[in-house]
C-alpha cells in the first residue's frame, strides 16, 4: 500500500538515509516524509528518524530529528518546494532525544509554535527544589529516572535538555485533540509517558515509536512516576496510567481499536518506514497483535529463568538476551526491558521483589490472561 501512494522526490541510502518522500492520500491531502540521521554508534540501529511535514489547513511539522539536524531538515523542506514559513507550528510525537532534539533550532529558524502532549510539558522543565539528588538538579524531570550513565548523559545531553527547557509548549490535554482541518491527535503513553498518535482523516496515522516495523518499542517503566508523581498529580494519580508496560498494551489496544474504527489506515512510523531496501507497509491491527503477542512470550521467558531460583535483572538479561545485544549500552537497555516486564509480573501476582531486589517465581502464570483483559478503563 505504501508504495502506491509514494513519490520519491530525492532517492537515499538502503536505510532511508537521504531519502525525501511525498505521501498522495486518496483526498488530495499530501504528507512530506523527511528522514533525519540517527546513528548513536554501537551495534543498534533504528534507521533515520521520519519526520513528517502535514500539508494540511494549517500544515505542521511532526517531529524535527535529533540534536543537530534542524539545519538538513530545512534544507530538505526547501528542496520539496516549500519554506520554513509554510510551517504553521511543529507537533511533537513524544520527548525523546531523536525525536525532539532539533526543536530549539526549528522554533528558532522559523518561528513555528510547539505544541505536544501537557506530560510533555511538564516533564522537559527543571525543578531543582524538588529534585531528591545532585543528578536530577541537572536534569528536567523527564530524566530523573534514565538509565543511562551520568557520563553519557553529561556527554550528549546537556545542551539538547537545556534548550528544549526554555520553550514554550501548546500542552494538549484533551484526547482526542484537534490539530488541523482533517487531523486529530490521540495520547497512547507506555514507550513514552508523553507520546502521541496522529490521524489524518480515515486515511492514515502517524504512530512515532509507539508502533515500529521489524522491531519492538521498548516500554517505560512503572518506576519512573514516583520521582516525578508531584508534577503529574492529580491529573495521573497512578503509575501505570502513563509508564510501564501496562499503559504501553492499553495504548496499543486503543490504537488497534481506533483504527478499525477508521478502515484502512496507511501507517507512518518515527523509523524504518524504508529499511534495507524495501517499504515496510504495516497493518496496524496485525502488528499490533504481533507486539502484544511478543510481550506476552517475553513474560512466560522470564518466568521459565525464574523458575531456576531467585535471580537479579542483570541475570534474568544475560539468560534471556543474545549476547550480540549485551555489548556497550545494549546490556543497559535490555535490563530496562526485563524490568518493564518484571512489574507487569509483580502486577500480575506472578512475581515479587525480594528484600535485595531480585526477582522471585511465585509459582503463579495470570500474566496472559491479564494482558489480554488490559483495556482503556483497566
Amino acid at each position: 500500500m505504501i508504495e502506491e501512494c509514494v513519490e520519491i522526490i530525492r532517492k537515499g541510502d538502503r536505510n532511508g538515509n537521504g531519502m525525501l518522500i511525498r505521501i498522495h492520500l486518496p483526498s488530495g491531502i499530501e504528507i512530506l516524509g523527511l528522514p533525519t540521521e540517527n546513528a548513536y554508534g554501537g551495534g543498534w540501529d533504528l534507521g533515520p528518524t521520519w519526520n513528517y511535514l502535514v500539508l494540511d489547513d494549517p500544515p505542521f511539522l511532526v517531529d524535527t530529528g535529533r540534536l543537530g539536524m534542524g539545519r538538513h531538515l530545512l534544507d530538505m523542506i526547501a528542496y520539496a518546494g516549500l519554506s520554513a514559513k509554510d510551517i504553521a507550528f511543529v507537533m511533537v510525537t513524544h520527548g525523546h532525544e531523536d525525536h525532539d532534539g532539533s526543536l530549539f533550532d526549528i522554533t528558532a529558524s522559523t518561528g513555528a509554535p510547539v505544541k505536544g502532549h501537557f506530560i510533555y510539558d511538564r516533564l522537559i522543565r527543571y525543578y531543582p527544589d524538588r529534585a531528591a539528588t545532585r543528578m536530577q538538579q541537572k536534569f528536567p524531570a523527564l530524566c530523573w529516572r534514565c538509565f543511562m550513565p551520568e557520563s553519557y548523559s553529561d556527554k550528549n545531553c546537556r545542551e539538547y535538555q537545556e534548550t528544549r527547557s526554555r520553550l514554550t509548549i501548546e500542552a494538549l490535554q484533551e484526547d482526542p485533540q484537534r490539530l488541523s482541518r482533517n487531523t486529530l491527535a490521540h495520547h497512547v503513553p507506555g514507550h513514552s509517558p508523553d507520546a502521541l498518535a496522529i490521524f489524518v482523516g480515515k486515511e492514515a496515522i502517524l504512530v512515532g515509536d509507539t508502533v515500529l516495523p521489524d522491531i519492538t518499542p521498548w516500554p517505560s517503566q512503572e518506576a519512573f512516576y514516583d520521582p516525578v508523581k508531584s508534577i503529574l498529580t492529580p491529573e495521573y494519580p497512578t503509575s501505570d496510567a502513563v509508564f510501564g508496560l501496562r499503559a504501553y498494551i492499553r495504548s496499543l489496544k486503543k490504537l488497534k481499536t481506533l483504527g478499525a474504527e477508521n478502515g484502512n489506515l496507511l501507517v507512518l512510523p518515527g523509523h524504518r518506514l524504508y529499511y534495507h531496501d524495501r517499504w515496510n507497509g504495516l497493518d496496524l491491527s496485525r502488528r499490533i497483535h504481533e507486539l502484544i503477542d511478543h510481550h506476552i512470550q517475553r513474560c512466560g521467558a522470564i518466568l521459565t529463568i525464574l523458575e531456576g531460583g531467585v535471580k537479579s535483572v542483570g541475570d534474568i538479561a544475560v539468560q534471556h538476551f543474545d549476547a550480540s545485544l549485551l555489548k556497550g549500552l545494549g546490556r543497559l537497555m535490555a535490563e530496562n526491558e526485563v524490568i518493564s516486564h518484571c512489574e507487569l509480573l509483580c502486577a500480575c501476582g506472578d512475581v515479587v521483589v525480594t528484600a535485595k531486589g531480585e526477582y522471585e517465581a511465585t509459582g503463579h502464570m495470570n500474566f496472559e490472561s491479564k494482558i489480554r483483559a488490559l483495556g482503556p478503563d483497566t
